[in-house]
C-alpha cells in the first residue's frame, strides 16, 4: 500500500479489502477511494478510544460522501 501508518497487518488487509469493495459498487477508481477512505480513517483514528469498528465506520462515510456527490 502507502506510508498510512496501519497499526496491524490485518487492519492494512481488512481496509484495502474495504477500499476494493466501495470502488467496486460506487464505480469509482480504487486510487480515488484510497486517497479519501485513509483520511477519512485518519480523522476516526484520532479521536477512536476503540478501534474495532473503525473500518466499518469508515467505509459508511466513505460511500456517503461519494453518494453526496454525485447527487449534485
Amino acid at each position: 500500500m502507502n506510508e498510512f501508518p496501519y497499526k496491524r497487518e490485518n487492519e492494512e488487509k481488512k481496509n484495502a479489502a474495504a477500499i476494493e469493495k466501495i470502488a467496486a459498487s460506487m464505480d469509482v477508481p480504487k486510487e480515488e477511494i484510497r486517497q479519501l477512505y485513509e483520511g477519512v480513517l485518519a480523522e476516526m483514528q484520532q479521536r477512536a478510544t476503540i478501534r474495532t469498528f473503525l473500518a466499518i465506520f469508515a467505509a459508511r462515510r466513505v460511500e456517503e460522501l461519494l453518494r453526496r456527490r454525485n447527487t449534485r
